[in-house]
């Protein structure tokens, strides 16, 4: 009688205890050498039986429907099947007379046996497949519940194996982060960001740029501020976080505003959307012409107008090089000088070292809603997984909820501990901004402008014959005023509160103050 033989062994962990193939194909041959079977062909798979779809178990089969032997040799019953699909046709072929034999390495299994037998060692193989799963699935779970993730580490991570955790890749982290506050200055688009990560070494594993939609994953992932996301359910990790909950959502924020407006633009130019226009308020769009001279030179232009959405409009065209040359004479006005910007920094050191406000008070509430929360938390589990009075989808949103407020509670309390003072960090930021604001005046990159001109201006700028006008936000007009009044040699006074030092949010009733 021919047979083949039928070697499987998965790289899932349902065989994990299982002989290797070559172990099943030696123990098979002996087998077939000592009962003097003949070998009509061999089938090695690697693979699991969970689900049906075996390219090679299918071959096999298919041969042996076309009579291409009758009897088929394998380690165990269950190497043919793990699932009641295959299991149903390999029991139907042998019941059939189609299959006249199945040989493994403690017994045979024929068309005349109680189809019962075969039937109850094929269930087992099935049932084992089920709970192996459930079992997995439960591990997975508990684990997430442990605060560990269960998954492959996403980008700006990797998984010690050797401690079964998740760890920060230093150099990843850095880049990653970078991305976030990249886009959350609200100038970069998805492509921006995947060509940012590209460039310093980001990418996939065939060596391109990442897409949209993974970017659009990563920057919507709260794996990086602490918290994760498994099987549709967001836990609370034990992984160090490499950005504050505040940036993240303040990402989450310029990734709701764009939506749709993020899609690819054909060659966007720099000064769009910065601008509107000054007559109708319509806004800015610019258009490329190139000119062709006799002697083979071309010359390319930009041009930007009004879109004269509204009707008509009676503002001229304006080349690019001369918004540009505009841009950087009003952004050097509004320089901070290194001098000003070094004394400034010592009295925001001075005011924060002074700074000593009680926050118990805000402090004990904070704690009494973090234990609400806890508390919340608990009953929500309760309801859900004892006393199963909610939906999945309730529990899975209300928890998310609860956990979010928890962390931005937490933040919070982080700034309290650090003095009341959290209004210095954005003081900083400005300083650093304004301080910058004289190379990006001679710099050439148009964008780094625009980025410049709206953190100057806010939303304000517009274009009228062919004049960049505008209203600066407060910190920069008493900068500006502070410049007209004094040199930038002399010992610098710039216009403050009576107070401490922090950025106005309004018009200033102002007094002159000397720095020393």
């Amino acid at each position: 009688m021919v047979y083949f033989l039928y070697a499987r062994k998965s790289t899932d962990v349902e065989d994990k205890q299982v002989r290797s193939i070559d172990d099943q194909l030696a123990v098979l041959r002996a087998l077939a050498k000592g009962e003097g079977v003949k070998i009509a062909a061999e089938f090695v798979e690697k693979r699991s039986a969970k689900t049906p779809g075996r390219p090679v178990f299918n071959e096999m089969l298919e041969r042996v429907e076309k009579g291409g032997a009758r009897s088929i040799l394998c380690w165990k019953l269950d190497r043919l099947a793990r699932n009641p699909i295959d299991a149903a046709r390999v029991q139907w072929l042998l019941q059939q007379g189609t299959l006249a034999h199945i040989r493994t390495n403690d017994r045979s299994y024929y068309p005349s046996d109680n189809v019962l037998m075969i039937g109850f060692e094929f269930g087992i193989a099935n049932q084992y497949i089920r709970d192996l799963s459930a079992n997995t699935k439960r591990g997975l779970h508990e684990k997430a519940k442990r605060g560990e993730y269960p998954t492959s580490a996403p980008i700006g991570y990797v998984n010690d194996k050797g401690r079964k955790t998740v760890i920060v890749d230093r150099g990843e982290a850095k880049i990653v982060k970078a991305a976030f506050e990249l886009y959350a200055e609200g100038n970069s688009r998805l492509e921006d960001i995947s060509a940012f990560f590209f460039k310093n070494g980001i990418h996939t594993k065939g060596g391109k740029p990442l897409f949209r939609s993974r970017i659009s994953v990563i920057l919507s992932n709260p794996f990086y501020y602490g918290h994760f996301r498994y099987a549709g359910d967001i836990y609370e990790g034990k992984h160090e976080p490499i950005m504050s909950k505040a940036l993240w959502d303040k990402v989450q924020t310029v990734l709701k505003k764009r939506g749709w407006q993020d899609r690819k633009e054909n060659d966007p130019r720099a000064f769009c959307g910065l601008l509107k226009c000054g007559e109708c308020g319509c806004s800015i769009t610019a258009e490329i012409k190139v000119k062709h001279q006799k002697n083979g030179n071309v010359h390319r232009y930009v041009y930007y107008h009004c879109t004269k959405k509204r009707g008509v409009c009676s503002q001229p065209c304006t080349r690019e090089e001369a918004l540009s040359a505009q841009a950087s004479e009003i952004i050097g006005q509004y320089a901070m000088p290194t001098d000003w910007a070094s004394e400034l920094s010592k009295l925001a050191d001075k005011d924060e070292r002074e700074v000593v406000q009680s926050s118990s008070l805000a402090n004990q509430a904070m704690r009494e809603e973090l234990d609400t929360i806890s508390q919340k938390l608990q009953r929500l589990f309760t309801l859900y997984f004892r006393d199963e009075d909610i939906d999945r989808d309730t529990y899975r949103r209300e928890k998310e909820l609860l956990l979010s407020r928890k962390k931005s509670l937490e933040e919070e309390r982080s700034l309290l501990h650090k003095g009341h003072v959290a209004w210095l960090e954005p003081l900083r930021e400005w300083l650093k901004d304004a301080e910058m604001l004289g190379e990006t005046a001679v710099s050439p990159d148009l964008r780094i402008k625009k980025s410049s001109l709206q953190k100057i201006f806010g939303s304000n700028p517009s274009l009228k014959n062919r004049r960049i006008e505008f209203n600066p936000l407060p910190p920069y007009a008493a900068l500006r005023a502070a410049r007209q009044n004094f040199s930038e040699n002399q010992t610098s006074s710039v216009f403050v509160r009576d107070g401490r030092i922090e950025l106005p949010t309004q018009v200033w009733k102002t007094r002159v103050l000397p720095l020393n």
